[in-house]
């Protein structure tokens, strides 16, 4: 019989024991990994429907990129139908001199339609650029919002992991008191001491192993840990132990039972094996900045530059005018600061940190 119960010698336990049991009981009542979850469910929200906004907003910066094309092409055939309109209306001029009689009004006429018509494309055109700016602008805004989402959903995801370590090893730090029996079988040539100590040593055996598989079993991950309980040593211990019941039942058969305090300490990698996650979310100080070491980290970039109504870009992404700031992974980046009558600013810079780049444009040789 086999029983996981208080008792008598659980109250002799050490204040260890005691704070044990309360970290446990916290730990049910509030469960960061749900938390997180909680936050990673709204996260992935929040990138479908922005992935849905950018999709969008491609299309209507497309929309309107086939609009400039269309405009542009009308427009080279409306100054060309102007420029045949002016040619007609000079040649009616040059006979008028020959002939005042001739009617000019039709030919003044489609000359004004003419310059008309090239007039309002124009303003169409214009109008349409500047609706392709803004969206452009509108595009790159939330192209950078989706950067930030993504990077927070990576570290909510790293914090999912952490938090699943941090259970799952304050889960393998329990104690317990069971009740064990046994019957083992004493030749006859063992003493009574050697049977009693045989009797005890394999009893206490067995209250390790029913241990063992209840505290996996009660893991919140279980079915995972169980998966890879390989080579994972999580270090039973019979601290204390005491016979309620031993005796010979007959045929060299010698029966014990013991109530036994066990106690689970298990290796420092222990939890993040069972997990299988990197032994890294495991170690600490010099250990685990050696593991860190190759881990991407991301820093606050911000751009300034000594001209207003600039343009940033950064890896191809256009942020707007200066001054910006945008989250980057470390290592190097394209970043590119232009304006109109300027020199383009254009560089490959190397991010290892939170950082400001300071931008001066110098006037163009050309203007």
């Amino acid at each position: 019989m086999t029983n996981f119960r208080i008792s008598a010698l659980l109250l002799a336990l050490s204040p260890f024991w005691v704070s044990a049991s309360v970290s446990a009981e916290e730990l049910n009542q509030v469960d960061p990994v749900s938390a997180i979850d909680a936050k990673l469910h709204n996260k992935n929200s929040d990138i479908e429907q922005l992935s849905a906004t950018k999709v969008s907003a491609t299309e209507d910066l497309q929309q309107l990129k086939n609009t400039n094309i269309k405009l542009l092409r009308e427009s080279e055939e409306l100054k060309a139908k102007r420029n045949r309109s002016k040619s007609v209306l000079d040649k009616q001029y040059s006979r008028l001199l020959e002939d005042p009689e001739i009617d000019l009004i039709s030919f003044q006429k489609s000359y004004q339609d003419a310059w008309a018509a090239v007039k309002e494309n124009q303003s169409s055109l214009l109008d349409n650029q500047q609706a392709m700016s803004e969206s452009e602008i509108r595009l790159s805004q939330i192209k950078q919002k989706q950067a930030r989402l993504n990077n927070e959903l990576a570290n909510l995801k790293e914090s999912k992991v952490e938090a699943r370590v941090k259970r799952i090893a304050t889960e393998l730090r329990e104690s317990a008191v069971l009740e064990t029996s046994y019957t083992t079988t004493c030749s006859s040539t063992m003493t009574l001491g050697e049977c009693t100590s045989q009797g005890k040593y394999l009893t206490n055996q067995k209250a390790v192993q029913t241990f063992k598989a209840q505290l996996l079993e009660q893991l919140t991950e279980n079915t995972l840990a169980k998966q890879n309980l390989q080579d994972v040593q999580l270090n039973i211990h019979v601290q204390d132990s005491q016979t309620i019941k031993s005796g010979f039942s007959g045929n060299n058969s010698y029966f014990m039972q013991i109530q036994a305090q066990l106690q689970a300490k298990p290796e420092a990698v222990a939890a993040c094996n069972l997990l299988n996650v990197s032994t890294r979310y495991c170690l600490t100080g010099s250990q685990a900045a050696v593991v860190k070491k190759n881990d991407k980290q991301w820093a606050n970039v911000t751009v300034r530059s000594d001209q207003y109504n600039d343009s940033v870009t950064i890896n191809g992404i256009k942020y707007g005018s200066t001054p910006i700031e945008v989250a980057l992974p470390s290592g190097r980046h394209q970043v590119t600061v232009s304006k109109d009558g300027y020199e383009s600013y254009n560089r490959t810079v190397t991010i290892n940190g939170s950082d400001t780049i300071w931008v001066k444009l110098l006037p163009s040789k050309e203007s």
